[in-house]
């Protein structure tokens, strides 16, 4: 169950807020900015990032803060090294997902999951630009101001509505990347994910998404 909650709490976090977030204003000329965002997937070939990660429970009188590094490697590889406040390794690898938790390497097949297949989908689809366009699966408001735009995905999906109200994915306009990752549950408790230190298509060797 550790495993499971774990990987729901790193996705699901935003919390369904249909008002204008302050400072950010709605896009005009949608198609625009749609061409625009094409660039992600054509600039997000390899990923290295630092994160912070904050969790919001509302039993809990503080917010859970994490620490780590993200690397991302085109088409489908991701790895969460969580450091802080303990060690704990998810790596998406193709048709795998592989968790270290301490000295314990499980590993867990996506195709046979439909929860571990709906998470890869939606990690690959945020960092490569591609979840943004899925209309069967979303309805997206977009949103900007001087330096990110906004985008707000409501999830369609009856499966998919029962975890999360919607999506916030912050991408800065200086180079086409995600900033900022926020989801806010059907509870309302959240989870936000800042990258930190984002460096794009340098060399990631394909050892970092193998666990031993």
């Amino acid at each position: 169950m550790r495993i499971l909650s774990t990987i729901i709490n790193l996705l699901v976090f935003t919390g369904i807020i249909y008002a204008q977030e302050d400072g950010f204003k709605q896009v005009q000329d949608i198609s625009k900015t749609k061409t625009e965002l094409v660039k992600l997937s054509e600039n997000a070939k390899s990923i290295q990032s630092k994160f912070v990660q904050e969790k919001r429970l509302s039993f809990l009188s503080e917010n859970i803060i994490s620490k780590g590094e993200f690397f991302f490697k085109s088409p489908n590889q991701l790895r969460w090294e969580y450091s802080e406040p303990f060690s704990y390794i998810i790596v998406f690898n193709n048709k795998n997902i592989y968790i270290k938790d301490e000295e314990k390497i499980s590993t867990f097949d996506t195709e046979s999951n439909k929860m571990f297949s709906e998470i890869n989908n939606m990690m690959i689809g945020t960092i490569q630009g591609n979840l943004f366009t899925d209309s069967d699966r979303f309805d997206v408001k977009y949103f900007e101001n001087a330096s990110q735009y906004l985008l707000e995905l409501d999830p369609k999906l009856p499966e998919m509505k029962s975890m999360l109200k919607i999506i916030k994915i912050y991408i800065d306009k200086s180079d086409i990347s995600v900033a900022k990752i926020k989801m806010i549950e059907s509870s309302d408790d959240y989870t936000s994910i800042d990258f930190k230190d984002r460096k794009l298509n340098q060399t990631i060797d394909d050892d970092k998404f193998n666990l031993q």
